[in-house]
Order: C-alpha cells, then structure tokens, then sequence
C-alpha cells in the first residue's frame, strides 16, 4: 500500500481594489481567517498554501466583496491589475517616475498604450489618464495632511512640471486649490 501526502502548492491571487497598506492588512486577514497560509503580500497579489480540505477561495471571494476587494480571474481584469500597480509605482517615487508613464505601461506590459487605455477604460469606466490624476492628487492630498513639505517640494516630488501644473489639476479634483485644503485640514 502506497502512502499518499498531501503537498501544498503555493499559488497566488490577483485582487482588485487594493491601493494601500490597510487594504494588505486586511486581505491577508481574510485569507488567513479562511484558512489559508499566506506567504507573501502586496498589492492587488497574494501569494498562499491551502494546507486544509477546508479553505475554499469561494468564502474568501465573498469577503472579499463585502470588503469593496474582488478576486481577478480573467485576463483583462489582470491587466488592469497590473496597470493600476503600475500607476502606484510611479507615483511612489521609484526609479521609473522619471519615465513617460506610457511609455512605463508599454515596456512592462509588451503592449500598445492605447490597447490598455482602452482596456483600462471599458473595464473601469473611467480612462487610464484620469484615474491617474485622482491617484496623483490623492497623493498630493496625502503630503499635504501629514507632512510640511512646500508646494514646490509636492510638485517635484510626483514629478508636476510646475507648482501651477499641481495646483490645477487639484482643484479640479477636489474643487479646492492645495492652499485651500491645507488650510482647511
């Protein structure tokens, strides 16, 4: 009689909706309370061994939703994924932030700009470049609560071509000018 075991596999999840550290907390709270070993996190992507019969995927998709996340299955859902990982990338002041952020989507995904634009833009309903300027003023939004740096200093740092390029691009996001609404907070 052969003896039979169990190996664990690991495998990984793409999940929409992930965009900060709070949100990694959390989906790995869900995977671990389904049973699930997680060996790695970041956003929109875990990494996990099931080592039970009991851990089923279909629990942690249900809440996963009810915590605003979705678990990624289809090809195009991943490319937007990714995108989205990739807007964060350049906005975090990593080494590519210099690049052309087309440019960027181009060379990580092999694909033309305008193919995942419009991908981005079907499956979103918003286009890649506005969702872009929200993340970059959301960004913006973050320096001015909890840091002293200058407008100048914001600008540079999520490579604005000007102070003025900043300033109007939040306002017509926020409706404020960054004055406005650090004055306000």
């Amino acid at each position: 009689m052969k003896s039979e075991t169990k190996m664990e596999m690991e495998a990984k999840a793409r999940i929409k909706g992930m965009v900060c550290r709070r949100c990694i907390e959390t989906v790995k709270e869900i995977f671990m309370d389904a049973g699930f070993n997680v060996s790695g996190i970041d956003l929109g992507q875990v990494s996990y061994t099931s080592p039970t019969a009991d851990a089923s995927l279909k629990e942690v998709s249900r809440r996963l939703e009810e915590e605003g996340f979705s678990l990624l299955d289809d090809k195009q859902s991943r490319t937007v994924a990714w995108v989205k990982e990739l807007v964060e990338e350049h906005l975090s002041g990593s080494d590519h932030a210099n690049h052309n952020f087309s440019q960027m989507v181009t060379e990580a995904l092999h694909t033309d700009y305008g193919t995942v634009s419009a991908l981005f833009s079907q499956t979103e309903g918003i286009t890649l470049e506005q969702y872009l300027i929200r993340r970059r003023v959301g960004k913006v939004q973050d320096l001015l609560k909890n840091s002293d740096l200058s407008f100048t200093e914001i600008a540079f740092r999520l490579n604005y071509s000007s102070v003025h390029h900043l300033s109007n691009q939040f306002r017509k996001v926020t409706g404020l000018s960054p004055s406005q609404y650090r004055e306000k907070i």
